[in-house]
């Protein structure tokens, strides 16, 4: 299997992904300063926004490895590297959340924990919604997604240095812990880091939500590194067509669920008419925020659907990554939806769409992917682009449908 080690640190690959990685940085830091320069407020919104997105791409990306080994899904060893070293950004997650912290502490973030009311703090809202509970679930979701990467995306670097499968074994043994605990850290955190930013709004799929999204979002990140890699001839005789395939065919699946999952909490709060669930969308379908509620259905939905419906669009790169765009493009309006309103008006206020607001908070998402791909852009550097030990990689390698077709 060594045939197929290949380290790109000699190659210009890394030093492209670190170039784009540093440009995404200087635009989305402009932008995120020059959107909320006069409303510090702005600024808060807007690093939520762009730390929610990339913290949900990088831990999902982790949740994709571990449903491989669950499922024995041989297919992935060939592109398995991939999400791998764009999941590295997890071993920062902990830094990029200080100053959320700060956010929280100061006020500026979560009305809850500076409030009165005391709706919020009787019961068992009111023990959830504590402060020293709150801080214990953010080091526990830290703590599990750490371990997560030292399992599944650890094991996967040692089995690179041995031909004794033990290192796939055990990431096989705790594949499916981790993807439970996934399950639960990911849908809890999207409680406690976007649903309580209206703690007296509820919803009990938000949570399936969030990881639909995420989980899209994910797999088109990895078709977008994919068709860099095999742009640069560095995939040669590794992937084909079957591969672009298999990942397209994900993303059309669950941008369908992700539609269905939000379709159903849209109808089961509009049916059941009760004040303190349907204010989430009648504040978000008016002056000026319907114009994100419309687009995430058009760009998360009806585009894709009918662009990704089409098989021989799925089984050619340079069609496929176009998908993968706006389904990236998808994420940051539906995010942006269910995030920004909250910062658009002070305290008591309707929400009114701002665009520097826009503007700030999705320079925030270009910044935090700009350091996603520095950080990847380092894990190129130190690894080789192909799992050559894998057990399963000769199975990718010869995979094809019967209709093989080299890209």
């Amino acid at each position: 299997m060594s045939t197929y080690r290949i380290m790109l640190s000699e190659t210009p690959f890394p030093a492209t992904l670190r170039r784009a990685g540093m440009i995404f940085v200087l635009i989305g830091v402009i932008a995120f300063i020059v959107g909320g320069f006069g409303h510090p407020q702005y600024w808060w919104g807007a690093y939520l926004l762009g730390f929610v997105y990339v913290m949900g791409l990088s831990v999902t990306l982790m949740f994709f490895l571990a449903l491989s080994y669950l499922v024995n899904a041989g297919w992935v060893a060939a592109i398995r590297r991939i999400p791998e070293l764009l999941s590295s950004f997890v071993l920062i997650l902990p830094i990029a959340a200080i100053p959320l912290i700060i956010g929280a502490v100061s006020g500026n973030l979560y009305e809850w924990m500076h409030s009165s009311d005391e709706h919020l703090h009787h019961g068992f809202k009111g023990v959830y919604l504590s402060q020293p509970f709150f801080w214990i679930r953010l080091v526990l979701y830290a703590v599990v997604w750490l371990l997560m990467y030292r399992v599944i995306v650890g094991n996967s670097f040692r089995q690179d240095t041995t031909t004794d499968i033990e290192p796939t074994k055990r990431a096989w043994k705790l594949s499916a812990p981790f993807v439970l605990l996934y399950a639960l850290t990911i849908t809890f955190a999207s409680f406690d880091l976007v649903m309580t930013l209206e703690p007296h709004w509820f919803s009990t799929i938000f949570g399936v939500y969030s990881f639909a999204g995420h989980f899209v979002a994910a797999l088109s990140l990895t078709i977008v590194v994919m068709r860099m890699l095999d742009r640069g001839g560095y995939l040669s005789g590794i992937i084909n067509r079957e591969h672009y395939h298999d990942v397209g065919k994900l993303m059309f699946a669950f941008t369908i669920f992700w539609t269905y999952v939000a379709f159903s909490q849209y109808f089961i709060i509009w049916y059941g008419n009760l004040p303190e669930e349907t204010v989430f969308f009648t504040k978000r379908l008016q002056n000026g925020w319907e114009i994100f509620g419309w687009a995430s259905l058009v760009i998360h939905f009806i585009i894709p659907f009918l662009f990704l419906i089409r098989q021989d669009v799925k089984r050619k790169p340079q069609l496929v990554i176009i998908g993968a765009f706006i389904l990236l493009v998808a994420h940051a309006i539906d995010l942006s939806w269910v995030i920004l309103p909250v910062f658009s008006a002070a305290h008591g206020e309707p929400y009114r769409l701002s665009w520097a607001l826009v503007t700030s908070g999705w320079g925030a998402i270009l910044a935090f992917l700009g350091v996603l791909f520095i950080v990847a852009a380092r894990a190129f550097v130190r690894h080789s682009a192909v799992a050559y030990n894998d057990p399963y990689l000769h199975e990718s390698l010869e995979y094809h449908t019967g209709a093989y077709d080299p890209i």
